[in-house]
């Protein structure tokens, strides 16, 4: 195998999980190009990445470009990480297409469960990768990214295979410090991290709590939720882990005083994923006649509350 060192990785979208994930590896010294925009692009190209984790703070050199107004990467990456927002997918995969070749592998370090598709669908299968994040992170400011607690990530192949380059992936991210695992069962996976998804964000943004405040005073409701999500899952025939109702929520105690990635845009007046992270569940729902009446009520409030506050979704 080749020295992954050597080959070139883009990221595509510097908020909080693209600039983590991109800065450990940027930080283990490998070759990494960020792609940011506006007040954060200035910050990161003037002052370079700011990284504080667990108490340290660290300030990790990085080579970021911008891409608008027509300008374009001239060089093709061996390794393309999309870190955008799920309503971004299709727009920020075609922004690089020309930066993506035949070795090209794509992985989608986003939330929700159909990225993966809307990638694929324009590069093919064969590029196409899909993962799951776990990390609390939060950009706090323009170039500046705090993180806290357990991070690791998930990856897979599409069809279910261990392939080489998944390993070379996988031993990247570890000796970056990302705790990383590989699965046989992406879409799996996918539902388990939106049994997660679908509860907390918007009932962070619902009621401004921060994860350990949902924990601690809305936790039925939470785990009533999640159920929702399991049951459509297993509807649909995928084989999502029998306990991940209480794996997700046991893996949330140690998230304190963090606001989801949700309620950190809403807070903002930035976009936010209500209908990748939500409307999803309900969709997908009506498909098998199944009733989630605690996810639609979530999704008739939160849509409400955006109409009220001028924020988009």
């Amino acid at each position: 195998m080749n020295n992954p060192k050597r080959k070139k990785i883009l990221i595509v979208g510097t908020g909080a999980v693209g600039g983590y994930y991109g800065g450990m590896l940027a930080k283990k010294g490998y070759d990494v190009t960020f792609i940011a925009r506006g007040a954060n692009y200035k910050a990161l190209k003037e002052k370079r990445l700011t990284l504080t984790r667990d108490g340290v703070k660290e300030i990790i050199p990085i080579n970021v470009v911008e891409i608008c107004h027509g300008k374009s990467l001239q060089e093709t990456f061996d390794y393309v990480f999309i870190c955008v927002k799920s309503a971004q997918t299709e727009k920020a995969i075609k922004s690089v297409i020309n930066n993506i070749n035949e070795n090209t592998s794509v992985i989608s370090f986003q939330n929700g469960v159909e990225n993966e598709e809307i990638i694929s669908n324009i590069i093919g299968v064969k590029k196409t990768i899909g993962a799951i994040v776990f990390v609390a992170a939060q950009l706090t400011e323009p170039g500046v990214i705090f993180q806290s607690g357990y991070n690791g990530a998930v990856i897979g192949e599409l069809t279910g295979k261990i392939t080489d380059r998944i390993s070379e992936i996988q031993k990247m991210l570890l000796e970056s410090g990302i705790d990383c695992k590989i699965t046989e069962n992406i879409q799996g996976e996918l539902w388990n991290k939106l049994v997660w998804n679908a509860s907390f964000n918007p009932l962070s943004v619902i009621t401004g709590k921060t994860v350990d405040k949902l924990l601690a005073e809305d936790y039925n409701l939470v785990k009533d939720t999640m159920t929702e999500v399991k049951d459509v899952a297993i509807a649909l025939g995928l084989n999502i882990r029998p306990d991940t109702v209480e794996f997700n929520l046991n893996r949330s105690k140690g998230f304190i005083g963090f606001k989801t990635s949700m309620l950190q845009d809403f807070e903002r007046g930035k976009s936010i994923e209500i209908e990748e992270l939500v409307g999803i569940v309900i969709r997908k729902a009506k498909e098998k006649n199944i009733s989630v009446p605690n996810i639609q009520r979530i999704y008739n409030e939160i849509k409400q509350k955006i109409t009220t506050s001028h924020v988009t979704y």
